[in-house]
């Protein structure tokens, strides 16, 4: 089975060679796509750490490329691992050839809500990859919604290592509840305090400032401790989404005013993996990072002071038993989340079934068996269309033909 992925950012090159490298009997070929977001070498190098494409290098393409290298390797099937203006313009090549290959997509994390914008996107598609029973809910309703007439699978993270439900680290030394779960607080405090802060939320401010100032006062009491920011990027570097407020400004704005603890924040690079360690506990609003945080058996908290909705990506954990307060952060009272929690949100078994549903599509590509979507294609080249026009058009402009879009 031949397969050909193409990534734009750090975060889906990262999911794209970890399910790859998950997937047996699979010739893979890596692209990245050359593109504002294009992750720099250092981050290439984190993205593929522990997967079969690590120490290799990954070629960088144009999109005037996709057709010949969609050619060259015969691909069964393309993966667009991107953001869906990417992932439209790659299926869109792939659906021009005679005998297409099989299209599918996915998202590198947790991918609730469920939007109709990224299904528009990838409307040409045969097959979406989900994480959990609530995912697969979800993108099957968009689907419906959206017409677009794809197959919803279900897969695990593919940086999810636990065989089964994990356990907290600690587990052996605390007091057992009567279903059998651990306590949600732990009694000592982490040695090392790891906040995973993510682009997009929380968006003011006041509400990160108010997260490095729950760290610093963690640092400033625990003087045993330490407290770390865990970097996406380092300064000028590019993730998948903009961050308007940076962490680094917010905690060098501190350490100016002198607030206590602020000092001993530091900043930490590279792949996760070398933060979820013992005696490490994890933060953060909503970040993926919490899942293999959990994966680990690590302690983690999903704050709970900006409340939990579609904007803030975190309506998933609220009923966790992971959630706590900026003044829990402060304190170092991390939890874990439930057993039950854990199987029916991204911790289920994995049957190989993926693996399966993927060479039925390659057997179909083949076979010429494919559907041939030309009402679909017209659609998704308007779409196109429109997202070049508004990257072209003043603001104003934007702002007045979305406005006539709602009273419509």
């Amino acid at each position: 089975m031949r397969i050909v992925s193409i990534s734009d950012s750090e975060s889906y090159l990262k999911w794209a060679t970890q399910l790859l490298s998950c997937l047996p009997g699979v010739e893979a070929h890596v692209y990245l796509i050359d593109s504002p977001i294009l992750p720099t070498p250092e981050q290439i190098t984190h993205a593929i750490a522990g997967t079969a494409w690590a120490g290799r290098t990954i070629p960088v393409v144009t999109r005037t490329d996709l057709a010949r290298i969609i050619a060259d390797h015969h691909a069964d099937i393309v993966l667009g691992a991107a953001t869906g203006p990417i992932v439209a313009q790659l299926f869109l090549t792939a659906h021009m050839h005679e005998h297409r290959p099989a299209l599918i997509s996915g998202l590198p994390g947790m991918g609730l809500p469920a939007s109709t914008k990224g299904m528009n996107y990838r409307r040409l598609m045969d097959g979406f990859i989900t994480h959990s029973f609530a995912e697969v809910a979800q993108y099957t309703e968009v689907s419906a919604l959206t017409q677009v007439p794809c197959e919803i699978y279900l897969a695990r993270l593919p940086m999810l290592r636990s065989p089964e439900v994990p356990q907290r680290a600690a587990a052996a030394a605390s007091p057992v509840i009567a279903d059998g779960s651990v306590p949600l607080k732990r009694t000592e405090v982490p040695q090392t305090l790891v906040f995973a802060p993510q682009a997009k939320v929380p968006e003011s401010l006041e509400d990160r400032e108010a997260i490095i100032r729950a760290l610093a006062e963690f640092a400033s009491r625990h003087t045993d401790s330490s407290a770390v920011i865990k970097m996406r990027s380092r300064p000028g570097e590019h993730e998948t989404h903009h961050e308007q407020h940076s962490y680094v400004d917010i905690l060098n704005s501190l350490r100016a005013q002198g607030v206590p603890g602020a000092e001993r924040i530091g900043l930490g690079y590279g792949p996760l993996d070398e933060f979820l360690v013992p005696g490490a506990a994890l933060v953060t609003v909503s970040s993926t990072a919490a899942l293999e945080s959990f994966d680990r058996g690590v302690p983690t908290l999903l704050i709970s002071d900006f409340g939990y909705d579609r904007d803030l990506l975190n309506e998933a954990f609220a009923d966790s038993g992971a959630t706590g307060t900026l003044a829990e952060v402060a304190a170092g009272s991390i939890g874990f989340p439930t057993s039950a929690w854990l199987a029916q949100n991204y911790f289920h078994s994995d049957d190989g079934r993926l693996r399966h549903h993927l060479e039925l599509l390659a057997t179909r590509a083949r076979a010429c068996q494919l559907p041939n979507r030309r009402s679909a294609v017209w659609k998704q080249k308007r779409l196109l269309i429109r997202a070049e026009l508004r990257t072209l058009a003043p603001t104003s402009v934007v702002r007045a033909y979305r406005k006539l879009r709602t009273l419509r």
